[in-house]
């Protein structure tokens, strides 16, 4: 099988037997590695985040074979654009819980003196 790697591996069979090491001379570059690396929980891992590309038909295989630096670009710019968007979306769900939290606190009630005038710095610890 041929593949692009992005990161270095170590895929192991489900004995925990080493299948295949992907080293820092082949990133970048078409590889050819052992199908069986697919029963590794790590191998779905790094072609769902972009890490590894692999071709899913011959036409994919096709594209790689004549033009890798096409492939490796496209998939590049997937893997960036899928970082930015959790990052935006981890970014929106903060402000919504701020925003929530700050919906659902009471207002706190001002502390007044004897003659019912509301104190400045109300609610803080006076010390004189």
């Amino acid at each position: 099988m041929l593949v692009v790697p992005f990161a270095c591996a170590e895929f192991h069979d489900k004995s925990g037997n080493v299948i295949h090491r992907i080293h820092a001379h082949e990133l970048r570059n078409i590889t050819e590695v052992p199908d069986a690396i697919v029963q590794d929980p790590l191998y779905a891992l790094m072609v769902e985040e972009g890490s590894l590309k692999a071709p899913e038909s011959k036409l994919d295989l096709k594209a790689l074979e004549n033009d890798p630096d096409a492939v490796i670009a496209k998939a590049e710019k997937r893997a960036k654009t899928a970082k930015t968007a959790k990052a935006a979306k981890a970014e929106k769900t903060e402000k919504t819980e701020k925003t929530e939290k700050s919906v659902m606190e009471p207002a706190k009630p001002e502390r007044t003196t004897a003659t019912g005038e509301a104190k400045a710095g109300a609610g803080q610890n006076d010390t004189k």
